[in-house]
């Protein structure tokens, strides 16, 4: 893979995923192929971004408009965040469900190379031979649907 987006851990308004989110946004917009990214997904038909789009009352299409009107993640996020209606309060409890929810995204980071010694390579294969396999073809189901459904 040529791009790999930021750390899940990473975040903005208090939202780890956040930042990585609008990455994934940005990429899928130059992309030919929608919203798989050099092999990563993007938008309502991720597991992980469709929860954090779900907390934030929004929608992919949304995001996308607004990463490409808004060149600052900073704003995209304060607008994504100020729209939800979300209270700080609210973004912090989330977060911090979010974050135990999905183990602390370290299969994600295992498979991007981001931890190191012998548990690495575990779960990298982990997340890639039998998590993987399961997803990327509902992914590719969902996205086909979705793209029908908008008359692309």
């Amino acid at each position: 893979m040529a791009w790999i987006p930021c750390s899940g851990r990473d975040s903005i308004e208090g939202l780890a995923w956040l930042p990585r989110l609008l990455e994934k946004a940005r990429h899928a917009e130059i992309a030919q192929s929608g919203r798989l990214v050099d092999g990563y997904c993007y938008g309502d038909n991720d597991f992980i971004d469709k929860q954090l789009i779900a907390f934030l009352r929004t929608d992919d299409v949304t995001i996308s408009r607004l990463v490409r009107e808004h060149p600052a993640d900073a704003d995209v996020a304060r607008i994504l965040v100020e729209r939800s209606g979300r209270t700080r309060t609210e973004c912090e409890t989330f977060n911090a469900a979010f974050v135990k929810k999905n183990f602390n995204f370290i299969l994600i980071e295992a498979d991007e190379g981001r931890l190191s010694g012998f548990k690495a390579p575990v779960l990298k294969f982990v997340y890639n031979g039998v998590i993987m396999r399961i997803f990327y073809p509902l992914f590719r189901r969902d996205e086909r649907r979705r793209r029908a459904a908008a008359g692309v």
